[in-house]
């Protein structure tokens, strides 16, 4: 696999923590990011696909942003 290079601006104290986690898994900044940011892909693309199947399936009314958010904080508080 061919590796791009780019920048990435990060505020200091989270440099300092990557720097820290990194030292303790002997590993480089590079790694961790690449690890971090694959992962939380995996997430995303996991919730799209759950989300889009579950949008093609709904049957029922079709509920707004906010009705939605209702529903969650609702379940959440259970």
């Amino acid at each position: 696999m061919k590796a791009q290079t780019f920048n990435v601006s990060m505020p200091k104290r989270l440099v300092e923590r990557i720097d820290a986690q990194t030292r303790r898994q002997g590993s480089t900044r590079s790694d961790f990011i690449r690890q971090a940011v694959n992962k939380q892909l995996s997430i995303l693309e996991s919730w799209e696909k759950l989300t889009t199947n579950t949008r093609q399936e709904y049957k029922g009314k079709k509920l707004s942003e906010n009705e939605v958010a209702d529903i969650v904080r609702d379940e959440r508080s259970k």
